[in-house]
């Protein structure tokens, strides 16, 4: 795998971005009434997707791996247990038809003027790259990195290495860009250079360390890595 070297001065601008796909470049409103309509409300969809993650991160932690459907499944069931089977199958069948955030495509585009635009994902490469044409974001994208290819989710550190890996450049000179505090620590703790998408205004953990760039949306946060020293 690439190795990050010790940097004098800060980080350096990257050669290559590497954006999450779920909660980053996709919204997950979309599943709102699908969960509505399986017993829950709008807010479930953010209390499954944090029972989604703890699960997931728990299982890296554990050196297991199960794939993003399983676990997604099996939280879901978790979270709404009297909700009919076909009820939650349609949450399931909902994260194949999310949204695009509106800044997603322009953040993108701006990235590919200076740099190489990947995607990582917990999800399987299939849905990934079926999301990304959905989206009409596949244009972009150079390569679809994924948990299946290293049998471990993010925050992981083998799934941004392996990206690094695969991009032929240093760990240094990859950036993450994500809407998740943990993905930007996994990021950080592989050797990435890493920009927080704060969509809500919330505030950092304070234990996870800080992003190397902050912005209220994607494409804040992308101009504010490409001008990092050496862009």
């Amino acid at each position: 795998m690439a190795e990050r070297a010790d940097p004098l001065d800060g980080p350096m601008a990257p050669e290559v971005i590497a954006f999450d796909v779920i909660g980053t470049l996709f919204s997950m409103a979309a599943l709102e009434p699908l969960m509505v309509s399986a017993g829950g409300d709008a807010s479930t969809v953010q209390l499954w997707f944090s029972r989604l993650m703890a699960d997931g991160c728990a299982l890296t932690a554990a050196k297991e791996y199960e794939p993003f459907r399983e676990v997604a499944k099996a939280s879901l069931r978790d979270v709404l247990p009297k909700a009919k089977a076909a009820a939650r199958d349609k949450v399931l069948a909902g994260l194949a038809k999310l949204d695009e955030f509106p800044d997603s495509a322009a953040a993108m585009g701006r990235v590919v003027m200076s740099a190489r635009v990947i995607v990582i994902s917990n999800a399987s490469a299939e849905s990934t790259k079926k999301l990304l044409a959905r989206g009409r974001l596949d244009a972009f994208v150079d390569s679809v990195v994924t948990a299946e290819d290293v049998q471990q989710w993010k925050p992981g550190s083998d799934p941004y290495a392996f990206a690094a890996d695969a991009q032929g450049v240093p760990l240094e000179r990859m950036a993450i860009v994500s809407a998740h505090p943990w993905d930007v620590l996994g990021g950080r703790r592989a050797g990435l250079v890493t920009g927080w998408c704060n969509r809500t205004g919330g505030v950092f953990p304070a234990s996870f360390g800080r992003p190397d760039v902050t912005g209220p949306n994607l494409l804040e946060v992308v101009e504010r890595l490409l001008v990092l020293r050496g862009g």
